[in-house]
């Protein structure tokens, strides 16, 4: 480890490729450079090192935690339009065409809510918070609240016969985040 910290140090960070590799099985000297590895990572615990592996294992768990959080939907699929899919994944994930998100990566001065203006436009406040929620027919203050389906569908009449309205739709419908 010092003799790669030396090297770095005369000739620069990007002097040492390092790597990942998926596996040591049986490959000569490979079991060895593993358990030195391993056994260098316990040296410097203040100064640790990230490897593409390590980021894609954490990335990977991440999400697989997102996805079973209570109110994200849960892996069901919904019949919505378009516009509503779009509007709610923008909204759960706090990326897309929010002020907040455009702010964070540059492409607005202001990440304030374009609509109530006192509060930073995140995907939490204007699916859950922001008063014009309110006046485009939110009932829900929390993201499980959304998610019971039979709470929000009502049914309605046409000349055809009934059909059933699902609310959580249609206020994601309205929503405008362009």
């Amino acid at each position: 480890m010092e003799g790669i910290r030396e090297r770095q140090f005369r000739l620069g960070p990007n002097a040492v490729p390092l790597g990942w590799v998926k596996a040591h099985n049986e490959l000569l000297g490979n079991e060895e450079a593993d358990r030195l590895a391993k056994e260098a990572t316990n040296l410097y615990p203040e100064d640790p090192q990230i490897t593409e592996g390590g980021l894609k294992q954490a990335w990977k768990r991440m999400r697989e935690e997102e996805r079973r959080v209570k109110g994200a939907g849960m892996g069901r699929l919904v019949k919505w339009n378009r516009r509503a899919r779009v509007a709610y994944v923008q909204c759960r994930t706090g990326k897309g065409n929010l002020h907040a998100w455009r702010h964070k990566i540059g492409k607005t001065d202001d990440p304030e809510c374009r609509k109530c203006g006192r509060y930073v436009e995140t995907g939490k406040h204007v699916a859950l918070v922001c008063t014009h929620g309110e006046d485009i027919g939110r009932r829900w203050s929390t993201w499980e609240d959304m998610d019971d389906r039979a709470r929000w569908a009502k049914k309605e009449k046409d000349e055809k016969g009934f059909y059933t309205v699902d609310l959580v739709e249609t206020f994601f419908s309205k929503i405008d985040l362009r």
